[in-house]
């Protein structure tokens, strides 16, 4: 960072030259908004790897989440009300307001299923132009009364380096479950923390639904088969034409190419563990100019490298492990945008500018 010295100046030029880059400082973020919106256009967050725009501006920008929170909401209200450009430029709408709005907008639609219209909308933001975010605090409360609740939000706070506490709200009848869980399990633990419940819960959760615990069960189980039938020779195994009868499914399966294999747009059970293994449960897509991999381990799908439509390969080699926005984004990639927007029921959208 240049150093620079203001000593020289006079109080006036001071406060004169700050308000300068006060108003530049606001037409600048204005284009972080504008590039931030085309690099969203193009989909250049996905090519290089990253599963969101927001994990975009977190990791490759350097932003805070706070930060990258109010840009991308401040994009979206933008995009909707072009006319508040000019509000931001005076300094009448902050990002913080921006975002405040638009978090309450969103959360009003996720509860009440009904979208604030862009009219409603545009006159809430009249009400906190000029305002702190205390007082946009108390016009949103008045005017969301549906979004109100007594209850504590949801928290995560780190306590140490092998602690942090959770605190969330439990209904009475997560609490019955909790608790019959606890008579349930009352034999391996008569009274147990709620940590040490959620251990349980968690690992009985992950043994039924990942795909890489279901992997490693099924390789001890044919390990301890293959140590059962060590020394045990029977009269087929010297009986021609009976050597085949001792093979394990898998070593069967190998041996034998199924002719409908290549023809099945769905790969088979084995292939589908064999990806989620490989895939180490994170999604697989790689930017292939920087190698840098995207981190999603949520929303994950399997993927044909080569479309079915084109190659009809479900293979392991052509499938792939990867997350909902970069399997849309492949479709995209081949198939074009048009294409996909019809197929998903939705309107083309252009390019706009800021």
């Amino acid at each position: 960072m240049e150093n620079i010295s203001l000593k020289h100046y006079t109080n006036a030029e001071l406060l004169a030259g700050l308000q300068i880059l006060v108003s530049q400082e606001r037409t600048l973020s204005l284009k972080v908004i504008s590039f931030l919106r085309e690099i969203r256009f193009r989909s250049l967050h996905l090519e290089m790897g990253y599963p969101s725009l927001f994990t975009f501006c977190v990791v490759e920008l350097k932003y805070s989440e706070a930060a990258a929170y109010y840009r991308l909401n401040t994009l979206d209200i933008v995009d909707e009300l072009p006319e508040i450009k000019q509000a931001i430029e005076t300094g009448e709408l902050s990002m913080t307001t921006l975002s405040m709005v638009q978090s309450a907008c969103k959360a009003k639609k996720r509860k009440t299923k009904i979208k604030v219209s862009a009219e409603d909308k545009k006159s809430l933001l009249e009400k906190v132009k000029g305002k702190s975010k205390k007082q946009t605090e108390a016009i949103l409360h008045q005017h969301f009364p549906e979004l109100q609740t007594a209850a504590k939000p949801e928290t995560e706070k780190k306590l140490s380096d092998d602690l942090i506490g959770i605190f969330f709200n439990a209904d009475p009848e997560l609490m019955k479950k909790f608790n019959e869980i606890k008579d349930l399990t009352a034999h391996q633990n008569p009274s147990p923390s709620y940590q040490e419940l959620f251990h349980i819960m968690s690992d009985f959760m992950l043994d039924r639904i990942d795909p890489i615990r279901k992997a490693q069960r099924i390789t001890r189980r044919q390990e301890r088969k293959k140590e059962e039938m060590k020394g045990e020779k029977t009269d087929l195994e010297k009986t021609p034409g009976h050597e085949d009868s001792l093979l394990q499914p898998a070593e069967v399966q190998h041996q034998v190419q199924n002719p409908l294999e290549t023809q099945r747009r769905h790969c088979s059970v084995q292939i589908e563990r064999a990806v989620w293994v490989r895939a180490q449960s994170r999604c697989e897509h790689v930017d292939v100019k920087t190698g840098h991999r995207c981190d999603e381990t949520r929303r994950l799908q399997l993927d044909h490298v080569t479309p079915y439509a084109i190659s009809q390969d479900s293979s392991e080699k052509n499938i792939e492990l990867v997350c909902s926005a970069h399997n849309l984004y492949r479709a995209t990639q081949w198939f074009g945008s048009e294409f996909m927007k019809q197929k998903m029921g939705s309107t083309p959208v252009s390019s706009p500018g800021i």
